[in-house]
């Protein structure tokens, strides 16, 4: 073997080695978790609940960093400019990876150049929602209800951008029915409104409306997901009720900036995924918020961004979304 060979075989070896080792000990300091919205939202409640036990799985401190602002990508860019080690991470809704680069032509990120996917964690159902008094009992009688309002009512999101605001103008191109967005800067006011009477409907998470629903005060008539959710087994699926292009949920995942270290990606996978698989976990903090939990590798990741990219981009299409 010719010594240049040789020297070349053992630098790889060494490499192979020293990744090893660094994925091996990896963390062996706090990680930062950039959370690109305000706390007390559904994604910064989730991250930290995960981050707390995905610390106590990895033997070291989870740091919730909040970077709300620019349609998340505020946070995405400060995570896409960190160095990649592994030591900045970003936990996010697919507002920020799937549905923002349909909508919007220019951003301070992409996706494919500067982030590797880490892990999927949940899936959260949307619901579509109206105030308790409107006279309405189903799906199909919101429809004949908004038509026949129609260029005088309006309906409430949680900003430009968001699933609800795609929503609600899907909402619109299926049922020819003219109606005003009204952006709100989260859930939990655009419901006080549409339980006032300002606003004829949104599509909040469902942990979210559930005491209003109990209370009285609110009607779910729809859902995002494949199946019913557990929280209201009454309520149809938007699939069931004939509206297949307003079944739009959020999932939540966790990034890393790109050129983070595969052996470093993997590991953090395996501490996610086996998080997800903990039964204890799954029933004390996703089911009682709703949330589905979601195992998948981060090539499995990568290839649901694809086909979920692909489906939201016709949607945005379809239903003529504009984002100013």
């Amino acid at each position: 073997m010719k010594k240049p060979f040789r020297n070349a075989c053992a630098a790889l070896l060494c490499a192979l080695a020293g990744a090893t080792a660094i994925a091996q000990s990896f963390p062996t300091k706090p990680v930062r978790i950039v959370v690109p919205y305000a706390p007390g939202g559904a994604t910064d409640i989730m991250g930290r609940v995960v981050a707390q036990r995905l610390g106590e799985a990895l033997g070291q401190q989870m740091l919730i960093d909040n970077r709300p602002g620019g349609n998340t990508g505020i946070g995405a860019e400060a995570v896409a400019k960190a160095p990649a080690d592994g030591y900045t991470l970003m936990f996010t809704n697919d507002a920020t990876f799937v549905l923002n680069p349909a909508l919007f032509a220019k951003l301070p990120y992409d996706m494919a150049r500067d982030f590797v996917p880490v892990a999927t964690v949940a899936y959260l159902n949307l619901a579509l929602v109206v105030a308790a008094n409107l006279p309405v009992s189903n799906y199909a009688e919101l429809v004949a209800w908004t038509k026949s309002k129609s260029g005088t009512i309006s309906y409430g999101s949680y900003g430009v951008g968001s699933q609800a605001h795609l929503m609600g103008e899907m909402y619109k191109k299926l049922t020819g029915t003219d109606m005003v967005h009204v952006p709100y800067k989260g859930s939990a006011p655009a419901v006080a409104d549409v339980i006032g009477g300002q606003v004829v409907f949104t599509f909040p998470a469902i942990p979210t409306i559930q005491g209003f629903v109990k209370a009285g005060k609110l009607k779910v008539l729809a859902i995002s997901g494949e199946k019913r959710s557990a929280l209201l087994p009454d309520v149809p699926t938007f699939n069931e009720v004939g509206a297949r292009d307003l079944d739009i949920g959020a999932w939540y995942a966790f990034f890393a900036p790109a050129g983070t270290p595969r052996e470093v990606v993997a590991r953090l996978n395996a501490a996610v995924n086996g998080l997800l698989g903990n039964q204890e976990f799954v029933d004390k903090s996703l089911a009682p918020q709703g949330m589905l939990p979601m195992v998948n590798t981060p090539d499995q990741v990568s290839s649901l961004m694809k086909r979920e990219a692909e489906r939201m981009g016709r949607i945005v299409r379809l239903s003529g979304a504009k984002v100013e």
